[in-house]
């Protein structure tokens, strides 16, 4: 609602006369009232308002007096708008059909049984049709004092449908920048009143606040895309080509948001074709996520076990047989493959760099691979399947002069025994 209104209540209801001394002849009639009012808004739920209005009733008091009477007033008051929805008229971008509940209260001149000092008090509820315009229902009672019958008030009952126009918008409801926000909105939400989209991510302001993105930062989800890129149309609506900036991971397959964008071959509002780990196997069929980029793999996304296989990344701590956390990862998509193996003999080999004596190399590669064998037994596989030799410093893949290549020839290598 606005700060200045006019407001139309037309309705039907009964006076009934005398009714603080009821007597025999007390009788009510139906009729007919329409008020017309002016309320300017002081502070909200506050307005200062003047009514005027007028109507007619089928009877006349005294009940001898059958020709009907009239009926006329005018007074000044106070209206309160509670639950004063300040989203935007229906139809209207971020706009809604709730307007406000509403209270009010008037003294003045009543003409009814005669002139008459009167309080009336009213009550209503109105929706949002279309700016400036909103409907509602209202009911409202009149006390009138004094008048020809002046032993006891009237007492005027009248329900029916409020009309209410909007002709100057409060301060609140003020839109410098067009973004469907009001400027008290964006005073309360840090947003910059006289520019549509704050964080320039392509967005409106109005648009995220209705959206729940942020209206202050490019990219609310973190995935590297801004909001508007990946909200192309604007519209707050997940729409066919667009990836949700609330997720990083809009279809919930486990691939980023940008990296199926980047790859044609991904549809990132499609979770069964998500392939993290690049292997040709989608996320949901693959028993080993994160296999190393360009690594054989099985049907199942596991490493292949062909007749020689390295366990890249699994370490150790330095001069120990120990296994260091990060392996874990790299042992889990080991034991997923040779659980589906079960018939296979391996040899687990393990090999270091050159550095140290080569016999205490031997026993520290025997050590380690030894290490491997206990993990796989720990974790379900059969300790039959299994040899577990230590070969020192023997056969190197790679140089021993740089830190580099001795890290690649400290390794463990899992063997086929049985030439299958």
């Amino acid at each position: 609602s606005g700060r200045f209104q006019l407001h139309l209540d037309v309705g039907a209801g009964a006076p009934i006369a005398g009714t603080a001394r009821a007597r025999q002849d007390a009788e009510s009639a139906a009729g007919g009232v329409a008020w017309l009012s002016a309320d300017w808004q002081l502070a909200p739920p506050i307005a200062i308002e003047l009514i005027a209005g007028g109507g007619g009733f089928g009877r006349r008091f005294p009940t001898s007096d059958r020709t009907g009477t009239s009926y006329g007033t005018f007074a000044a008051g106070v209206r309160l708008r509670f639950l004063d929805d300040d989203a935007g008229y229906r139809g209207e971008e971020g706009g809604n059909l709730p307007s406000n509940l509403w209270v009010s209260a008037h003294a003045g001149f009543h003409r009814f049984d005669g002139a008459q000092f009167g309080i009336d008090a009213a009550a209503g509820y109105e929706i949002s049709v279309r700016r400036p315009l909103q409907l509602g229902l209202f009911v409202r009672t009149a006390f009138l004092f004094g008048g020809d019958d002046s032993r006891a008030p009237d007492l005027l009952l009248v329900g029916g449908v409020s009309l209410s126009l909007e002709l100057l918008e409060t301060e609140g409801e003020a839109d410098t920048d067009g973004d469907g926000l009001s400027d008290a909105r964006e005073a309360e939400l840090g947003t910059d009143p006289t520019n549509d989209d704050t964080d320039g991510d392509g967005l409106p302001d109005g648009v995220e606040a209705d959206t729940d993105t942020s209206p202050l930062e490019r990219d609310t989800d973190g995935d590297g895309l801004n909001d508007g890129r990946e909200d192309a149309n604007r519209n707050g609506v997940l729409d066919p080509g667009e990836t949700d900036p609330r997720r990083s991971d809009t279809d919930g397959g486990g691939m980023p948001d940008p990296d199926e964008v980047r790859d044609p071959s991904q549809d990132p509002r499609y979770a069964e074709d998500d392939d993290t780990d690049r292997d040709g196997v989608p996320n949901h069929l693959d028993a080993c996520a994160g296999t190393e980029e360009g690594a054989e793999v099985d049907g199942a996304g596991c490493p292949a076990l062909g007749d020689r296989l390295t366990l890249e990344g699994v370490q150790f701590r330095s001069g120990s047989a120990e296994i260091l956390p990060e392996s874990e990862a790299v042992l889990q998509r080991t034991l997923e493959t040779l659980r589906r193996v079960p018939d296979v003999r391996l040899e687990i080999a393990g090999y270091t760099d050159d550095r140290g004596g080569a016999r205490a190399n031997r026993r520290l590669s025997q050590r380690r691979a030894r290490a491997v064998l206990r993990w796989f037994v720990e974790h379900g596989l059969d300790g039959a399947r299994f040899e577990a030799r230590g070969y020192g410093e023997a056969d190197p893949v790679d140089t021993n002069d740089t830190p580099e290549g001795r890290a690649r020839n400290r390794r463990i290598e899992l063997r086929r025994l049985d030439g299958e």
